[in-house]
């Protein structure tokens, strides 16, 4: 990561896309929980990153990655929509056409 101190929400939205668009299905789009641990795969985590959070056995990147989802970030921009099915636990990501195109050339080969 650029940023020395701490992965912010705005550093995981290229990635998220980039995953959503290689594992992601067309129509389910990819789950919560397997986006999250494919974020923990390819995020070169900070050293504040993994401090423990105060009270609970996670760290502050787990943290980062949970508000992604709960400040909804890729749906305010339009780039993607928060779908939950009957089989889906934690519902899942589907990329819009925007997110598509937006589908960063750096992170898509890395992720080849």
């Amino acid at each position: 990561m650029v940023n020395a101190m701490r992965t912010k929400e705005g550093d995981l939205i290229d990635p998220a896309l980039a995953l959503i668009a290689k594992y992601g299905d067309e129509e389910l789009g990819l789950e919560i929980s397997v986006l999250a641990k494919k974020l923990r795969q390819i995020i070169t985590p900070t050293a504040e990153d993994l401090l423990p959070l105060k009270g609970r056995k996670d760290d502050r990147l787990s943290q980062v990655i949970r508000n992604l989802v709960s400040h909804r970030t890729l749906e305010k921009q339009g780039l993607a929509t928060y779908r939950v099915g009957e089989a889906l636990t934690r519902g899942s990501y589907v990329l819009t056409e925007l997110g598509k195109s937006s589908v960063k050339q750096s992170w898509a080969k890395r992720l080849r």
